[in-house]
């Protein structure tokens, strides 16, 4: 008797306000400390993360590889195990051999794609290297020939430069000897660490298309496993909520990268056609450029258009000058009509918290930040959104937007511009409004 007694005491205990208030204390507590230590220890927390990263490297490229890789993967599975579930002796035959064969399906497409960019974008990277090398010369003479006739003239600039580009090659010796020969044990220093870090980079894509394969093959074991922890630890209210969670982040993310990719695709392309009919150079090259960059949202195509259109100034002012007006009205069709038909309303988001999203997500993991910052800011928009509306809901109090929007201060009516429901409910603030 005294040991239930002991028990339930123990138990009420744990359910009682103290528990928590004790266990709140110490979460805080330990969240404080942890942040005076990675402040204090700065240098050594980041060196520390940067090593995480980069022994997680791999499975970071792996689970992305799954992820665009799985719808691939998911239509040859079902497709055929449908083809032979009743040609084979037992259905788990029937799975093993579909799930083998759409690894094989998503693996060739994979090297497909690779294959085919890599050869796309080579043989035109060589032949403009090559092209522009070739007419170096030439411009150098027009610009000794331009800085030769203009040397006589009043300007002043054009004196300067006629009269240091004698003691040029003198300069450049001088520097040659006095920076770059002392400096020389650093430049291979630099260069060895670049072929270890290519041969690391190898390493860790092999590493990663491993990884790759177990994760399609496993995925739902998995999430099987995800959905029990989460069951275990939590109440079925909260595992609910964690569910929703899941299910919206794939939504947004599957959304957002396969509407961006497609999005891409269809540029690239419509800008190699534009290329073609308007005579512009290296339109190949230029256009998988283009389509590229284009998958970052917002700045993608001002980041590919501008060392486009600089290589193109090289090559041909006026083929240049198409350029940007083509990318300008391109960039503008994109965001006004295929962007929108393409990608819908998958992240919700106004154009200004896209545009913070790319530059905090940038600067925290560059490339890839900028990518895939806006679906997660989306998702924590979403719910911050949710959790405002559901507080707002339980006061009885209007949650729609617009009804706090003030534009007194231009002598507008809102119930003019935006009709009824944006009027306010009350003097006190905007009360939900009673039919």
């Amino acid at each position: 008797m005294d040991k239930e007694t002991k028990k339930f005491s123990i138990k009420s205990w744990k359910k009682g306000g103290y528990f928590k208030a004790g266990l709140t204390i110490f979460l805080v507590g330990l969240a404080l400390i942890i942040c005076h230590y990675y402040i204090s220890h700065f240098g050594v927390v980041k060196a520390g993360w940067n090593n995480l990263n980069s022994i997680l490297m791999p499975f970071y490229i792996g689970l992305i590889m799954a992820y665009l890789l799985c719808p691939i993967y998911n239509w040859a599975v079902g497709w055929l195990f449908k083809l032979i579930k009743t040609k084979t002796k037992t259905q788990p035959k029937a799975l093993k051999l579909s799930r083998i064969f759409g690894t094989v399906v998503a693996l060739v497409v994979m090297f497909a794609v690779l294959t085919g960019f890599v050869m796309l974008i080579i043989p035109n990277l060589y032949e403009s290297i090559v092209g522009l090398v070739e007419r170096m010369p030439g411009y150098f003479d027009q610009t000794t020939k331009l800085i030769e006739n203009g040397a006589n003239s009043d300007n002043q600039i054009v004196q300067y430069i006629a009269g240091n580009m004698e003691n040029l090659s003198e300069k450049i010796t001088a520097w040659f000897e006095e920076k770059v020969l002392p400096a020389s044990t650093e430049i291979v220093s630099f260069v060895s660490s670049r072929v270890v870090s290519t041969i690391k980079g190898v390493v860790n894509f092999f590493v990663a298309m491993i990884i790759c394969v177990y994760i399609l093959n496993s995925k739902e074991k998995f999430i099987a496993q995800g959905k029990k922890l989460i069951l275990a630890i939590f109440s079925k209210e909260r595992a609910d909520r964690l569910f929703e969670l899941g299910r919206l982040t794939n939504t947004t993310f599957g959304g957002f990268i396969s509407g961006k990719v497609i999005d891409s695709i269809i540029i690239g392309i419509l800008c190699y056609i534009l290329m073609r009919i308007l005579s512009i150079p290296m339109a190949v090259l230029v256009s998988v450029i283009i389509g590229v960059t284009n998958v970052i949202p917002f700045f993608g195509p001002i980041i590919g258009a501008i060392p486009c259109a600089l290589l193109l100034v090289i090559i041909n002012p006026i083929a240049a000058l198409k350029f940007v007006v083509m990318a300008l009205a391109l960039q503008t069709v994109d965001g006004n009509i295929i962007g929108p038909k393409i990608l819908g309303k998958t992240t919700r988001l106004q154009s200004f918290w896209v545009m913070f999203a790319i530059i905090v997500g940038g600067g925290l993991f560059g490339f890839l930040g900028m990518i895939l910052g806006v679906p997660l800011f989306a998702v924590i928009y979403t719910y911050c959104s949710r959790a405002v509306n559901n507080s707002l809901k339980k006061k009885d109090i209007e949650t729609n937007t617009l009804t706090y929007e003030d534009f007194s201060k231009y002598e507008i009516d809102k119930a003019e511009v935006f009709g009824k429901a944006a009027e306010p409910y009350g003097t006190d603030g905007p009360e939900k409004k009673t039919e």
